[in-house]
């Protein structure tokens, strides 16, 4: 089996270096970038497997960067990790909303870390290996294995996270879910965050599912359910 490839972008050269030799000694191959600019010459040249990305960065920032990669077709999937020295709720939501899969805060341990970064692989293990290939909830029909929904036959674009939240409900169907474990199915652990992220995420999910996000049932004081019938 081939090794996981990780893209580091920070702008400090000395963590680069930390952080890629901590990678390669727990059996990844790591590649460094400093800038936005130097990394998307990097994506050109080679897709990674995952890229751990700092949201403090010259030119156009790791937020908007993060952004891009997830509007672009050819890296929507990468997963991406953000690291920053920020520690305040907003940047955590922002960050996910912006299409990140998971977010660390600095100065973090060295065992956290690839903890996170075995959850993250984890999950898109599970994607890959989940019986029905397709999933049909009223109008939408949900693609894993292409990582696509389709409302009433037009493509639905969501991120990542969007989607493992839309996934997660449709296997759970016309059952009631708490946030608490809706959290735990989409990041693969229990969130340190606040569970308002949730509710960030399903506001976006129904507004991009137009008319099929009526599907989504708020549950006050619980969570959420997905509905195959209005």
């Amino acid at each position: 089996m081939s090794k996981k490839r990780i893209l580091v972008v920070d702008d400090e050269p000395q963590i680069c270096q930390l952080v890629k030799d901590l990678l390669e000694e727990a059996g990844y191959t790591a590649t460094t970038a400093h800038s936005t600019d130097e990394s998307a010459q990097k994506l050109k040249l080679g897709l990674p497997d995952l890229i751990l990305l700092d949201v403090r960065l010259p030119t156009i920032g790791g937020l908007e960067f993060c952004r891009q990669i997830k509007q672009d077709i050819r890296t929507r999937k990468i997963p991406v990790i953000m690291l920053t020295v920020q520690d305040t709720e907003t940047d955590k939501v922002i960050g996910l909303e912006v299409g990140a899969d998971d977010y660390l805060t600095k100065p973090f341990g060295n065992r956290e870390l690839l903890a996170r970064i075995k959850a993250v692989f984890r999950r898109l293990e599970m994607h890959k290996t989940e019986g029905d290939a397709v999933m049909k909830i009223g109008p939408l029909e949900i693609d894993l294995d292409m990582h696509e929904v389709k409302n009433k036959g037009k493509d639905v674009l969501l991120t990542p996270k969007e989607f493992e939240l839309l996934v997660s409900l449709a296997k759970n169907k016309n059952k009631a879910l708490r946030r608490e474990a809706l959290m735990s199915a989409v990041w693969g652990y229990d969130y340190p965050g606040t569970l308002g992220t949730i509710d960030v995420h399903i506001r976006h999910l129904r507004k991009k599912l137009g008319d099929a996000g009526r599907y989504i049932k708020t549950l006050i004081g619980v969570g959420y359910r997905l509905d195959d019938k209005l």
